[in-house]
């Protein structure tokens, strides 16, 4: 499946009358954001978008993809096809001299064909950005971009609109230090603009790097020098996608903004103030990378565009073939010594041949004539049970497979603070605590002994006995870690007789909120994978039942023959993975004994005019109560007008199909006609078949 470098304009054109979607796909470090879009006049329009998928290692990619494009498809309209071509946004680490390293290809080659994709061209995500802020602005970008994920930061310098440089930073501590880092990669003495642009998978996350990004000391640093504090902006994970959606648009129909977003004008900006003092003002995807296929061969390295215009497509060429008719020229015997033998010759060979040929035009084409009319429907219920009324029979399937999905659920996790305190006893009798009591601070953090204690009596109100015992919190958090000093009360003693003071400040107290298994992680991923292999299973009951047999869906059973999951709810962990093994079985009728039956119900219901046809019956089965033999039968029913097919091969045998068309257009209830002439003759050749014999009509419901 090749990226091809192309101008799809050509091709595609921007007629709104038969709109092609595409997929967008965003593979980030540690994150997949996917959305549905089209062409809408001059705007790209997001048709859906699904929320982004955990991508924790590299061979999760295909299900990190599938679970994002999952998320797509949930929010379609019911009529809206899935797209196959796709259009990917990659991280500058994926591309190396305009090319798609070969692992990284490797990766989506697997993507395409596992998910069944059509590779589109592919965008470098930060310059993507780029051209979406102007768009949305109406200049060219001149700032830094700053992409972020759990082990670095991706970081793009632009002047007006064209990139500088990119540099990949790895994480530490400091985000601040990070993107100093980055910038002093760049190795330059010049200002750099006054405005950093941070993207990431999640807002959460973006929102902390945007305050420690604000309150950083930029006129201090030395290493680098900004004209003044930088304007830090945030492209939320939704705009991302935009982005990649926005330079597809651009490169396939010339878009210029995202259905939605502020439209600004461009045209009426004289050529000559476009191209003086801002370079790349009419930047393209074509401009950024942006690459396209037409075919499913392996994917090649992608060159970088030239500014030469190359007719990219080599000229089609297309054989039209006939049935080869064997004429044998007779032989024909002159008198000898005649002068004008060659002529005669001539003569009649060209007097066979055009009488073969109009045999051949006479006889010889066949069609299929296909009336479409509007049916009358009908819609009734019965009552049938297996058995009595019908006999039936039973087929079973073992089906296994494994599934896997993100979690959803969290779960706070850490350790506890601990220290130790000193006990002071003011009372005049000796005290001994057991282990686990409670000490509590002032303002009620609840800690508790690790070991027992016994502390004397006071000697005196000034000298009470005293006793030092480590402690630990009762909770997780870093808010336990109190100051020296800290007063404690213990248990239930007076404050003003028995108290405590830390001796030292407390540590180790931590929390973090980890990925968890929920309960709903579980139900929804065996929910799941129990229709798909309810589907499988459906499938393959075709192979066992003849087509003269009905499976009734509605008496699918199943049994769990083996279940797995990976992890047991409130287990950390990012993914979730199910193996599960059913048995699925249905019960199998005869069609001839409910189309009997049907018949029987209808019968006195069908209009004049009209025909049932055994192919216009659709049934829908209901289990009716606890029995496992009684169904509720709904019967739907197109009844089509009675059409003598043979009367209307007579009647337009030799026509053109226009004229027969009219024709058709006096049968009840006719809606369209649509005629399949082989070989089909050019120009006033090009009539149905002049033999009835030829000719095949059909009655079909539209």
């Amino acid at each position: 499946m090749p990226l091809f470098k192309m101008d799809l304009k050509s091709i595609i054109g921007k007629t709104q009358e038969n709109k092609e979607s595409f997929w967008a796909l965003l593979l980030e470090q540690g994150w997949i954001s996917a959305a549905i879009w089209e062409v809408a006049g001059e705007e790209v329009k997001i048709v859906s978008q699904g929320s982004s998928a955990r991508w924790p290692e590299e061979e999760d990619l295909v299900g990190s993809v599938d679970t994002a494009l999952s998320s797509c498809v949930t929010g379609l309209p019911e009529d809206y096809d899935e797209p196959e071509k796709t259009v990917f946004g990659l991280p500058s680490s994926w591309i190396e001299d305009g090319n798609i390293t070969p692992p990284n290809l490797e990766k989506l080659k697997k993507v395409c064909e596992d998910l069944s994709l059509v590779p589109s061209g592919f965008v470098v995500l930060s310059e993507a950005i780029a051209h979406f802020v102007k768009a949305n602005e109406g200049s060219p970008l001149s700032g830094v971009t700053v992409g972020i994920s759990e082990k670095s930061l991706e970081i793009a310098l632009f002047k007006l609109g064209k990139q500088a440089g990119v540099f990949e930073v790895s994480r530490s501590v400091s985000v601040v230090e990070d993107l100093v880092e980055g910038l002093v990669r760049f190795g330059t003495d010049e200002v750099f603009p006054s405005r950093i642009v941070i993207y990431d998978g999640k807002d959460a996350d973006l929102e902390d790097v945007r305050s420690a990004l604000s309150d950083a000391p930029w006129d201090s640093i030395e290493k680098i020098k900004f004209l003044h504090t930088p304007k830090i902006d945030v492209i939320s994970p939704s705009e991302k996608i935009e982005a990649v959606c926005l330079a597809g648009g651009s490169e396939i129909a010339g878009v210029t903004k995202v259905a939605g977003k502020r439209e600004e004008n461009f045209s009426s900006i004289p050529d000559d103030v476009q191209n003086i003092s801002e370079p790349d003002s009419n930047l393209t995807a074509q401009d950024l990378g942006f690459v396209q296929n037409t075919t499913s061969v392996p994917i090649p390295p992608i060159t970088p565009p030239t500014s030469e215009k190359k007719d990219i497509f080599p000229t089609k060429k297309f054989n039209l073939k006939f049935p080869k008719v064997n004429i044998k020229k007779p032989k024909i015997k002159l008198p000898s010594g005649s002068g004008k033998k060659p002529l005669i010759v001539g003569l009649v060979s060209v007097v066979v041949f055009l009488i073969a040929g109009f045999l051949f035009w006479w006889f010889y084409p066949t069609a299929s004539v296909t009336v479409f009319v509007s049916p009358k429907k009908l819609d009734e219920t019965m009552q049938i049970t297996l058995g009595e009324d019908f006999s039936s029979r039973t087929v079973s399937e073992e089906v296994a497979d494994e599934k896997t999905k993100s979690t959803t659920g969290t779960k706070l996790v850490g350790e506890r603070a601990t220290g130790s305190v000193k006990i002071q006893n003011g009372t005049a009798n000796t005290i001994n605590l057991d282990i686990g009591t409670i000490v509590s601070s002032s303002n009620d953090m609840k800690f508790v002994t690790e070991s027992t204690a016994s502390i004397s009596a006071a000697l005196s109100p000034s000298s009470p006995g005293v006793a030092t015992v480590e402690v630990k919190a009762y909770d997780i958090g870093s808010e336990y870690n109190l100051a020296k000093d800290e007063v404690f009360k213990i248990g239930n003693y007076p404050k003003a007789d028995v108290d405590a003071i830390s001796t030292d400040d407390f540590s180790g107290g931590s929390s973090r909120q980890i990925s968890a298994v929920s309960e709903e992680d579980i139900e929804e991923l065996e929910n799941s994978l129990t229709q798909e292999l309810v589907r499988k299973a459906t499938k393959n009951f075709t192979e066992k039942i003849s087509s003269e047999e009905l499976l009734i869906d509605s008496s699918l059973t199943t049994k769990t023959d083996s279940i797995d999951f990976s992890n047991k709810v409130g287990d950390e962990a990012s993914t979730l993975k199910l193996s599960l093994s059913l048995t699925v079985t249905g019960r199998v009728v005869s069609k001839k004994d409910l189309i009997g039956k049907t018949t029987t119900v209808l019968q006195g219901k069908i209009p004049t005019g009209f025909v049932l046809r055994d192919d216009q019956l659709k049934f829908k089965f209901t289990q009716d109560g606890d029995s496992e033999d009684i169904f509720d039968v709904g019967v739907v029913v197109n009844l089509l007008p009675n059409v003598d097919t043979d009367d209307v091969a007579k009647k337009v045998v030799g026509k053109y199909p226009q004229l027969a068309r009219e024709y058709l257009s006096g049968v009840p209830g006719f809606i369209r006609a649509e005629f399949k002439i082989k070989p089909l003759f050019p120009g006033k050749l090009g009539t149905l078949p002049h033999v009835v014999k030829r000719i095949e009509v059909g009655v079909s419901a539209d």
